[in-house]
């Protein structure tokens, strides 16, 4: 096998550490691991994070949430850019304090040792500009992302950029079968982002689901719902240089 960190150029000119690949061993489908039995593989193999620990590429950096400085998330947060725009569609990371943050990133921590999802904080030139979040289902074989930026770094494609590198781990590091998202009915911004990349991987808009996800505010919203299956993403045709590292 080969080290973690160790770059290794893929059939899509993608590029990523390997750590991970040691365990993706012996399902019935050769290549396609057994969901959660991968986790216990990975420990065995001594790879103490099942979720990369850096992500780079070509503009973007993905900081795990709970080491990133929480004064300056507190400065994306404490805006009224984000409270006024960022979060209208997302008001769960609408936080009133900076002891509401702290506890926001410790409960990532938890999530993310138990496998279950890893939270990032974006960086673009250096800067904070936002927080997203992988979600692996692994008894389901899919998985799916969310992204709240701050006003200032919309209109970027970082939105876009980003979700490419989690439909690639959800693939091409994890061998799950289907990758996901979903938005608002009301957010267009959103839909317009998850349309766009999701159509590139020949995905496709599943249709809107009533009622699907409730608000702190006790609200209850239809949502969009897209996907991309494996056999699309392996016919897809698609180029981008990404970085992984695990510990």
């Amino acid at each position: 096998g080969t080290a973690p960190g160790v770059r290794l150029r893929t059939r899509r000119g993608l590029t990523g550490a390997v750590g991970i690949a040691a365990c993706r061993h012996s399902s019935p489908t050769v290549g396609v691991p057994a969901t959660r039995v991968v986790w216990l593989r990975c420990r065995r193999a001594g790879v103490t994070d099942l979720f990369p620990t850096r992500i780079e590429t070509d503009r973007l950096r993905f900081q795990p949430l709970d080491e990133t400085d929480t004064r300056r998330l507190w400065s994306v947060f404490d805006t009224q850019g984000w409270r006024e725009r960022a979060t209208t569609q997302m008001p769960w990371f609408r936080l009133a304090t900076i002891e509401e943050l702290r506890s926001f990133q410790a409960g990532a921590a938890d999530q993310w040792a138990d496998g279950d999802t890893a939270r990032y904080t974006l960086f673009a030139d250096g800067e904070p500009i936002g927080v997203t979040g992988f979600g692996p289902e692994w008894d389901a074989g899919r998985a799916g992302s969310g992204v709240v930026l701050h006003p200032d770094a919309w209109g970027a494609g970082y939105g876009t950029e980003r979700a490419r590198v989690f439909v690639e781990l959800t693939f091409d590091r994890y061998g799950l079968d289907t990758y996901y998202a979903t938005c608002a009915a009301t957010n267009d911004r959103s839909r317009r982002m998850i349309e766009g990349y999701v159509t590139d991987y020949g995905g496709r808009h599943e249709g809107v689901i009533r009622n699907h996800s409730g608000r702190p505010d006790g609200s209850v919203t239809d949502q969009h719902r897209f996907s991309i299956t494996r056999r699309e993403y392996e016919t897809a045709v698609c180029e981008a240089e990404t970085t992984f590292e695990t510990g």
